[in-house]
């Protein structure tokens, strides 16, 4: 099984999951998805690949901590590029539904990583 170094803890405990999606929002033939959860401090998110009708894909993550708001992020790139921040076209921010600015998301998701790293450590 696959590790990978988590952003929140730093342990090498992050597995990532494949996904069946079953949802009438997203094409499952034209969808990959992934859920990345790290065995330590509990830090996840989910990745959902999209092929969109014009050629390009969609990727969005979605970072959810129990009740508290989403925070979600959306990569529009060229199809079968791999997602590197030389290939994305433009990110889109959301905080719940609520789209924000790049420099707030990344505020958010900082001060998330901050509570997770904190419950473990302590």
């Amino acid at each position: 099984m696959e590790r990978l170094k988590c952003k929140a803890c730093g342990c090498y405990s992050m597995v990532p999951m494949e996904v069946s999606l079953e949802s009438d929002f997203v094409d499952e033939e034209n969808a990959d998805s992934k859920f990345y959860t790290c065995h330590v401090c509990g830090d996840n998110w989910l990745s959902v690949r999209e092929d969109e009708d014009d050629g390009d894909s969609r990727v969005t993550f979605v970072h959810q901590m129990g009740m508290s708001p989403v925070l979600k992020r959306v990569a529009h790139l060229q199809k079968h590029m791999v997602l590197q921040e030389t290939t994305v076209r433009n990110w889109e921010y959301f905080f719940d539904d609520e789209s924000i600015d790049e420099s707030k998301w990344q505020e958010k998701l900082a001060s998330r990583r901050k509570v997770l790293k904190s419950i473990c450590t302590n």
